[in-house]
């Protein structure tokens, strides 16, 4: 595994201002993105993760910088807030009722059960407790492990795209790995179990950590995500193109919820 790195300006810094904005240079890396559809891409892409984590462990934010990336214990919060949206949407479907309206209130009771059970576990013990460790121990967290961060070449798996990084759960990024290769396989309990075993075997998970990734999976994120760039795009092309999306995460939802209900046996 490999991380990207940043080249050096003359002056020695990592970076460069230019007309009052920050530049950073990388150098190219060489290979293919990730293929999360690809079971040996996905397992590839999961230890990476795990030696990632592995190594970022002591690191701590310097605070006193003009830029400390700190999202650490706004899960809750943040989750909160898109659930309320959820509702609020609904409301909103009610009063326009067009094609897209239709559609996000047969479903939309389903998507808020969903959400409720992930809130009720994101608001137990175990999240405050797997964020005290975290603050603790310090540790990095990517925050946007995407296929295209995820570069492999021969038997080097190169991270980058560190824009993002921040202090966070180490769960983040997992979970967000989780749910892009369970999206390419109809949710396949076997699959997960492939990847946790792949990340597991390097960062062992605590029993805080699994309830936290139970919840962070349960919540009905891509439902959220699409229902809120509709409602807030209003162009005359988005009810079409949108409409399909949500039947996608609709037709996605027995796969899901399945899942859950076997999330259990994974430990």
């Amino acid at each position: 595994t490999s991380l990207d790195t940043y080249c050096l300006a003359v002056d020695r810094r990592p970076y460069s201002f230019i007309d009052g904005r920050l530049y950073l240079l990388t150098p190219f890396v060489d290979g293919h993105e990730c293929e999360f559809g690809d079971d040996g891409d996905a397992v590839r892409a999961a230890y990476a993760l795990a030696a990632m984590h592995k190594a970022g462990k002591g690191f701590k934010y310097d605070k006193s910088g003009d830029y400390a990336p700190n999202d650490l214990g706004r899960i809750s919060e943040s989750l909160t807030r898109r659930y309320d949206e959820i509702i609020r949407m609904r409301r909103k479907a009610e009063r326009e009722k067009g094609a897209f309206d239709y559609i996000y209130l047969s479903c939309v009771d389903r998507f808020i059960d969903l959400a409720e059970e992930s809130l009720d576990l994101i608001r137990g013990p175990e999240y405050r407790r797997v964020i005290e460790k975290t603050a603790r121990e310090g540790g990095i967290c990517h925050r946007d492990y995407s296929y295209q961060n995820i570069i492999i070449k021969g038997q080097v798996t190169t991270i980058t795209g560190f824009e993002s990084c921040g202090q966070e759960i180490r769960i983040y990024d997992l979970v967000n790995l989780l749910r892009r290769k369970m999206r390419k396989c109809d949710w396949d309990i076997k699959k997960a179990s492939m990847l946790l075993e792949a990340y597991s075997g390097l960062e062992p998970l605590s029993r805080d950590e699994v309830v936290v990734m139970k919840a962070l999976l349960l919540f009905p994120q891509k439902f959220w995500r699409v229902a809120n760039r509709y409602y807030n795009s209003r162009r005359s092309w988005a009810q079409r193109n949108f409409s399909g999306m949500l039947e996608e995460v609709i037709n996605e939802y027995d796969h899901h919820v399945r899942f859950m209900k076997q999330y259990d046996t994974l430990f």
